[in-house]
């Protein structure tokens, strides 16, 4: 088109704007979104004030300026394409980034109209909304949705994404542990394939309890590989949106060389404990031989018998069977003894067979049971030899008399806690760290294994001692799991 053509068509677009009136209506010059009208060659021929705000130039600098010279170099080919079909006709909507006055870079949305008047395109109607804003808080997202993809991903821990307890999601790590090459091959795939009989209830559990919006803890089940084998693992659920609907990450983690370390550890432990032990036994034992040796070789040398040589010798003999006896009781009681059985009840009758040799010391013992029906599988008779020692040694630590508190109560969703509280001196803090140890006793003619025999039999119930003490006595709690 010629220029004297344009220049026509320029003025004819002025006066047809002027007198529509369509740029005078106040509602257009304070809309918040720039509106402007262009000619045929791009050039602005009308714009409302949020023009204006947007780009930094008065109306005046703007009626000298085509389109083209806002653009950025990377917008100015997709613009002039969705210009050139405007004056075709159609309707376009782009979005753009424009450099202002003020060499600020800005993102537009534009959409863009003919301007016909008698059937003759006459330029371009245009509508522009500044969403910098929206579009870099977009942008962020999408960075972050990568960055969170690719941390997924490559995440050393195997990860699945279940809606429904079906896998619609795997990484690669997470393909590996259930044993195939391609991650694909488990979408659509039912979780519970993937789960041995036997825990199979906690972790649907787990992931119903995800699905619900509670996070479940770290916890060591097993999974079914697709060759059947089955994988020591961690798992952990944590709710999710996944494709905008809810949905449970499962975090799966490989504990094969984990426990492998841990067992060679417990073994390497417990070399050291029987090593220990061992010189403990000699040494125990040995003195009382000695002792026995030594008058044996007296009578052998023809000196006169007396009584007491053999009051002596019979003392050392029985400190001899109590050494063994103890040491028996180290031994892991069989299964087949193990019996669900009422915590409370055993404390009662516990504290009823101790009470007498209480009362003798001047020693008042109070029992509370403050839930009636806590249950655990163990071997009775064990236990109650963990209590009687326990409470006996309350009664020693206690020369002057005074209370013990024997307690029994649930602690948490499933476990239960016994404390024997005494009114002793208590026990220094140096000693507390060799409580447990073989041969390690605070009395004068103990042998320091009734409280080691303690804590073995109630790590074989799956529980734990723990002992506070201070100058005013001391505390024994032992937390065993209730049996369901």
């Amino acid at each position: 088109m010629n220029s004297v053509m344009a220049s026509i068509k320029r003025e004819k677009l002025k006066v047809f704007l002027m007198n529509s009136g369509f740029f005078n209506q106040q509602i257009f010059e304070e809309h918040p979104e720039g509106y402007y009208a262009l000619d045929l060659d791009g050039r602005f021929v009308q714009v409302n004030k949020q023009c204006e705000i947007v780009t930094g130039y008065v109306k005046e600098e703007l009626y000298d300026l085509f389109y083209k010279d806002l653009l950025t170099s990377d917008c100015v080919e997709i613009v002039n394409a969705s210009y050139d079909k405007s004056l075709m006709g159609k309707i376009q909507n782009y979005q753009c980034t424009i450099m202002t006055k003020n060499h600020m870079k800005l993102v537009l949305d534009v959409t863009n109209a003919p301007i016909i008047v008698d059937d003759e395109i006459l330029g371009v109607y245009g509508i522009a909304k500044d969403i910098t804003i929206y579009y870099e808080q977009k942008r962020k997202i999408k960075e972050s949705e990568q960055l969170h993809r690719n941390l997924v991903e490559h995440s050393p821990d195997g990860i699945v994404v279940i809606r429904d307890n079906r896998l619609v999601y795997t990484n690669q790590e997470a393909a590996r542990l259930l044993g195939a090459s391609n991650k694909l091959d488990f979408i659509g795939e039912s979780i519970s394939k993937y789960i041995p009989i036997n825990h199979n209830s906690a972790i649907l559990n787990y992931l119903e309890e995800a699905a619900k919006g509670f996070p479940s803890a770290l916890n060591e089940e097993k999974i079914i590989q697709d060759s059947g084998n089955e994988l020591d693992v961690e798992v952990k659920a944590i709710p999710t949106i996944f494709e905008g609907c809810p949905a449970v990450y499962l975090i799966i983690r490989d504990i094969t060389e984990k426990k492998i370390a841990h067992e060679i550890m417990m073994n390497s432990e417990k070399l050291s404990v029987a090593g220990q032990l061992a010189a403990g036994i000699a040494h125990e034992i040995r003195n009382p031989i000695t002792a026995i040796k030594g008058f044996l070789q007296l009578m052998e040398g023809g000196l006169q018998y007396k009584k007491e040589f053999f009051s002596v010798i019979s003392s050392e003999i029985n400190r001899i069977e109590l050494i063994l006896s103890e040491l028996l009781s180290l031994a892991k009681p069989p299964l087949d003894n193990y019996r669900h059985k009422n915590i409370g009840s055993i404390l009662q009758h516990v504290v009823a067979l101790t009470r007498s040799q209480a009362t003798l010391h001047n020693i008042h013992i109070t029992t509370y049971i403050r839930d009636k029906d806590l249950n655990v599988l163990c071997d009775e008779n064990k236990l109650k030899q963990v209590f009687i020692n326990f409470i006996k040694n309350a009664i020693e630590a206690m020369p002057n008399g005074g209370n013990i508190t024997a307690s029994a109560e649930q602690s948490g969703k499933g476990s239960v806690i016994i404390k024997i509280i005494d009114q002793g001196t208590g026990i220094p803090t140096e000693m507390l760290r060799e409580i447990g140890k073989p041969f390690f006793t605070t009395k004068e003619n103990g042998t320091g294994l009734g409280i080691m025999v303690s804590y073995e039999i109630i790590k074989h119930h799956s529980g734990e001692v723990k002992i506070d003490s201070n100058s005013n006595g001391t505390t024994i709690s032992v937390i065993l799991p209730i049996s369901k």
